[in-house]
Order: C-alpha cells, then sequence, then structure tokens
C-alpha cells in the first residue's frame, strides 16, 4: 500500500464549559485534521491541536510543517516501510509530527488488519479514564465534582495554580462534595514556586486532605527543583510539561525528580517518541500515565491505543477531552462513554469518518 495524496480540516467541537488551566483558557476543540490517502482506497486519520502554551505550535505553524516539511517526505512511499519512514521524518514541530505518525500508523495497522494496539503489541481493552475539573470559583468547582460523580467518574484531576488560600479552598470544596465518592490529584500546571507547593500542600494535609498525586507544580524547565520538591512532600509528583522526549525522561529519572510521568502524542511528536519515554519509564520501574491535550477523539483514540499496547508501565489514563465537548465528531474509534473508554477490534484507529470537517 502506496500512500497517495491527503487532505487536510480543521474540526471544531464547543466545549460543555469553558475550561480554564493556569496556562490558559478555551472554549471549543479546535483540531487541524489529517486524511493521509492510500492508492488502496484506505484513510489515515491524524490531527493536532494548537498548544501555544505548551509547545509553541498554533493551527498555522502546524499546518505549514505538514505541508511543506513533513508530508512531501511520505508521499509515493510503501506503508510497508514504516519504521524507516517515521525515522527519516525531519524538521516540523511536535504537534504536525504527531498528527502525521499517528496517520502513517493508523494505515499501517490498517494494511495489517489489525487494530493499532495489537499492531503496537498489546489487546484492546476498556480503559477508566479520570476526568479534569477547570479552574473555577471553588463553589462552581464543587459542582462540577457532583455531575462528575454522577456521570459515573471516581477519579477527578483538580486543576489549580492561583494563589495558595485560593487553591486550597478549592481542593477543600471539591473533597467535601465528592465526599470520599472519588479520589483526587492535583494539577498546577507549572504555577508555583517550591515554597508554594509546599505552602499548598502543608495546609490541605492539615485539613485532612490526601491527593493521589501532584502534577507539575514547578515550571517545565526545573527538573532539579522538581527532585528537591520531591524530597519535601509527601504526595508523589507527576511530571508532565517537564517530560517532552525520552532523553527528558532519562534526566527525571537520574534526578529522581519524579513519581510517574505523563505521556502526550503532540508532547512527544507522536507515536514513536511516547513509546521511547515508555521505555525508559519501564527499565526505571516508574509508572506512567497516558493523557492528552485539549483535542478530539482522533488524537485521544490513538493515545488509548498507545496504552493499551503498554499496559506494564502505562498504569492510569487521563484521556477525557473528548468528554468535555458538547458532542464528539468523529464516527467510530474509541467509544468515550462516562469514565470508559473502549478500544474496538476494527482495523487502525477504526475510524470511519468525522462530521462537519472544514476543508483547507
Amino acid at each position: 500500500m502506496k500512500i497517495s495524496g491527503y487532505r487536510l480540516a480543521m474540526l471544531r467541537a464547543p466545549l460543555r464549559e469553558v475550561f480554564t488551566t493556569a496556562l490558559r483558557r478555551v472554549d471549543q476543540v479546535e483540531d487541524v485534521v489529517l486524511l493521509l490517502e492510500s492508492d488502496c482506497g484506505r484513510v489515515g486519520y491524524g490531527s493536532a491541536p494548537a498548544t501555544e502554551a505548551i509547545t509553541g505550535a498554533d493551527h498555522a505553524s502546524i499546518i505549514k510543517a505538514l505541508e511543506i516539511e513533513l508530508l512531501p517526505q511520505v508521499i509515493g512511499r510503501h506503508c510497508d516501510s514504516l519504521a524507516a519512514m517515521v525515522a527519516d521524518l525531519s524538521g516540523g514541530n511536535n504537534n504536525a509530527r504527531s498528527a502525521l505518525e499517528t496517520a502513517l500508523f493508523d494505515l499501517a495497522a490498517q494494511d495489517a488488519g489489525l487494530p493499532l494496539c495489537r499492531f503496537l503489541g498489546g489487546e484492546p481493552v476498556t480503559l477508566g479514564t479520570s476526568l479534569t475539573l477547570s479552574v473555577n470559583t471553588p463553589d462552581d468547582m464543587a459542582a462540577s465534582a457532583s455531575v462528575a460523580l454522577a456521570r459515573g467518574f471516581t477519579r477527578l484531576k483538580v486543576k489549580i495554580g492561583g494563589e495558595p488560600a485560593e487553591d486550597v479552598a478549592r481542593v477543600k470544596q471539591v473533597v467535601a462534595a465528592v465526599d470520599g465518592k472519588a479520589s483526587i490529584y492535583l494539577d498546577a500546571n507549572q504555577a508555583w514556586t517550591q515554597e508554594q507547593a509546599v505552602q499548598v500542600m502543608g495546609l490541605l494535609q492539615r485539613s485532612g486532605v490526601t491527593a493521589e498525586l501532584l502534577e507539575q507544580p514547578l515550571p517545565a524547565a526545573d527538573k532539579a527543583g522538581l527532585a528537591h520538591l520531591r524530597q519535601r512532600l509527601t504526595a508523589p509528583i507527576m511530571a508532565d510539561e517537564s517530560v517532552f522526549s525520552a532523553a527528558d525522561a532519562a534526566a527525571l529519572v537520574e534526578l529522581g525528580a519524579a513519581d510517574i510521568l505523563n505521556i502526550k502524542l503532540v508532547k512527544s511528536g507522536g507515536i514513536t517518541g511516547a513509546l521511547a519515554i515508555a521505555d525508559v519509564a519501564a527499565a526505571a520501574r516508574i509508572p506512567c500515565m497516558m493523557g492528552c491535550m485539549l483535542e478530539s477523539a482522533v488524537g485521544v483514540s490513538a493515545a488509548a491505543h498507545l496504552a493499551a499496547a503498554r499496559p506494564a508501565t502505562i498504569t492510569r489514563v487521563d484521556l477525557d477531552a473528548p468528554l468535555l465537548a458538547s458532542h464528539n465528531p468523529v464516527r467510530g474509534g474509541c467509544v468515550f462513554s462516562g469514565p470508559r473508554v473502549e478500544i474496538n477490534q476494527a482495523p487502525g484507529l477504526g475510524i470511519r469518518g468525522i462530521n462537519g470537517l472544514e476543508y483547507l
């Protein structure tokens, strides 16, 4: 099977409510979608959101990287040379590379007649995802937690990263709202100093609040600071923005800076980079979470397949982005139903089409 052409489009889906973190506010999912065409009629799907605050890429740079730098390197090549094709790729930004790799792996798995997770060495399973509560007033976050419980979620990620007193109030009200029916972990999105992290976590601990994890409390580049903070806190630390690559993962392992690593396809530049991070973590016996950006079910389905391919290392998933949107325009692929992410037996990603695409 030869790659014969491509189409680019935009996918847009409004969110149920505005999504706010310490880094940004977003009111809709908005992805660049790549449809990679083959000479036998199969289509491979990939996608990439704009994540300027994290990776530096906006939609324009993603489209430019795909059209000018990356896609010319794969058009006309055979999918049976996937490993060489991916290894040969040069240029592009991580978001664009992730979209292209996802589409390439989707096509290759379809050609092999296997679900992507099985193509990568795993088996189709049903995963259980957490749900994210974005930064808001304590009352609003407590109300959102109650709605999450009603939808069946038993693990909540609570976004924080404002003033310490406000963060403590947010977390305490969420904990009161769930009343022991759900576990929580905290995500500060790089917003704190070491002293703020110690202050907030100490106040919460003295209030009887226990968090499963504390995700990325310090700026991404401060790996040494994470290592120092890890010695000062009882809550396990998860690195997210500090780990884009296998080299980052190795540095965190060497410093003893994290108890768990958060893998995201857009950060790692795609499936091969994500697998490389998982391999480093596995060698160090450090577990991973498979996460996602605020993106469509195209990229999140690919992340679910990767998590199912490395279950011994990827022990948690945070793949809730399609559940934050008002509707899912992707037909086929993984089924997102409450906390359940179901991977089906269809070849590749199993995507049959996407409603409402705006072709570029």
